[in-house]
C-alpha cells in the first residue's frame, strides 16, 4: 500500500457529469470548476479526462486532484436514472496518475447480479495494486445503490462495506454518513476516512452537522459534491467546513461564516 495520506481535507467532488451527465448547477463545466477554486477547497475530485481538459487552470490553483476511474451506469439511456446493474472501470491508473495525486473507484454493495460486484470487486484490488505501482493512494467509496439495498445509510452494512474496501486495498475511504454510528466505520476500517454528501440536504446547518459529527468520531474530512456546488453559496460553505475540518471550530462558529 502508498502511503501518501492526504491529511485533513476538504475536497469538492465534481465528476458527476461522468455518471449522470448535465446536474442542476453543473451544466457548464469550466464555470462551476471556477466557481469551486476560487473558493478555496484543499482538494476536487473528476474524471481522469476532466482533469486532463483542465488541467493549467487546475494547477494554478494549488489543490490536491483525484481522478475517478469508473463508471456507474444508471441506465443505457443517457440522464436516466434507473438502477441498471452496470459499472465499469473506464480509465487507466496510469493515466490518471499523470494528473492526480491520487485515484477513486466505487464498490458498489446490492446488486441484484452477483457477477456485478464480483467484477467490482476484481478491478478494485487490481486498481490498488497499480496505485501501489504508480505510488498514489487510492481511494473507495463503498456503497449501498443496489436494488437490494433499501437503506443506503444502514451503519451495519456500511461498516462492513467500508470493512471489505479496506481488505481488497483501499488506502483512503470515502464513505456515506450514517446517522449514528459513524465511530464504528472508523474504528473497523483503519485508513484514513472522509465523508461523501450523497444528495443535497436541505439546510446548511444539516451540512456542518453532518460533518461536525463525522470530525468527532475520526473523520479526516469531506469529499463532497452537490452539497457544495449546489448550495446558494459554495464558497461560504467550503469555508465554513473548513473552519470545522482544519480548526476544530463548533456548529455555531461556523455558522457565523454563512
Amino acid at each position: 500500500m502508498t502511503d501518501q495520506p492526504l491529511g485533513r481535507s476538504v475536497t469538492v467532488a465534481i465528476d458527476h457529469g461522468l455518471h449522470w451527465g448535465s446536474l442542476e448547477g453543473f451544466e457548464d463545466p469550466a464555470a462551476l470548476l471556477d466557481t469551486v477554486l476560487d473558493a478555496g477547497p484543499d482538494g476536487i475530485l473528476a474524471s481522469v479526462p476532466f482533469l486532463k481538459r483542465f488541467e493549467d487552470r487546475i494547477a494554478a490553483a494549488d489543490v490536491h486532484t483525484i481522478g475517478t476511474l469508473d463508471l456507474l451506469y444508471d441506465s443505457t439511456m443517457p440522464g436516466d436514472i434507473e438502477n441498471a446493474e452496470i459499472h465499469s472501470q473506464v480509465f487507466s491508473v496510469e493515466d490518471c496518475a499523470d494528473v492526480a495525486d491520487a485515484a477513486k473507484v466505487a464498490l458498489v454493495f446490492g446488486r441484484e447480479d452477483p457477477d456485478v460486484l464480483k467484477e467490482n470487486a476484481e478491478f478494485v484490488a487490481a486498481a490498488a495494486e497499480d496505485c501501489d505501482d504508480a505510488g498514489i493512494p487510492l481511494i473507495v467509496e463503498p456503497t449501498l445503490w443496489g436494488q437490494r439495498a433499501d437503506d443506503e445509510f444502514d451503519t451495519d452494512y456500511l461498516v462492513n462495506a467500508n470493512r471489505l474496501g479496506f481488505e481488497l486495498g483501499a488506502d483512503i475511504l470515502k464513505t456515506p454518513y450514517p446517522p449514528t454510528g459513524f465511530e464504528r466505520i472508523v474504528h473497523n476500517a483503519p485508513v484514513p476516512t472522509y465523508i461523501a454528501g450523497g444528495p443535497t440536504v436541505e439546510t446548511d446547518r444539516e451540512v456542518l452537522e453532518m460533518v461536525h459529527g463525522a470530525v468527532d468520531a475520526g473523520s479526516q474530512g469531506v469529499m463532497f459534491g452537490r452539497n457544495v456546488w449546489q448550495r446558494d453559496d459554495p464558497a461560504a460553505i467550503i469555508d465554513a467546513l473548513s473552519a470545522i475540518v482544519h480548526e476544530g471550530a463548533t456548529i455555531e462558529e461556523a455558522e457565523t461564516l454563512l
